[in-house]
């Protein structure tokens, strides 16, 4: 993060623009979405609730975070293709978060946590999504 002396304000105190970087930015919201999946699956393998195809016995629950988080570091990357593999990727697991897993998430696993992990979890990929569409387009975010 750089920051540059702008203008002043009526009082004469300078107000300072901070810049930061869209992978950055992504990069940070991938690894709360992800770090919050791993939370809850080992949640739901305590309480006994999970789903018995992705838990913490699974190598697809280990090999699904490895991949996740790999693309988490990946999004900092500024070529076009990584920024395209970091959008595909988040593609299939919106994809799999909205029409595979509700049918997964049965009466056991709609528990407080279950539904704050799922609603957030989905929330932080969408916005993920929503930088990365915009850093691939070069679209450049400024104070009005």
């Amino acid at each position: 993060m750089t920051a540059t002396p702008m203008t002043s304000t009526a009082h004469g105190t300078p107000v300072t623009a901070r810049t930061s970087t869209y992978g950055r930015h992504m990069s940070g919201v991938l690894v709360a979405a992800f770090t919050l999946s791993v939370v809850h699956t080992i949640y739901a393998w305590m309480a006994g609730i999970e789903d018995s195809t992705f838990t913490v016995d699974t190598p697809l629950a280990w090999g699904f975070y490895a991949v996740a988080f790999g693309l988490a570091a990946l999004a900092t990357r500024n070529e076009r293709w990584a920024q395209l593999t970091v959008l595909g990727f988040l593609t299939a697991v919106l994809g799999i978060a909205l029409f595979y897993y509700p049918t997964t998430f049965g009466v056991e696993q709609q528990t407080v946590f279950g539904w704050f992990e799922n609603d957030v979890y989905v929330g932080l990929l969408v916005v993920a999504t929503y930088l990365g569409v915009l850093r691939l387009r070069r679209t450049t975010l400024t104070p009005a």
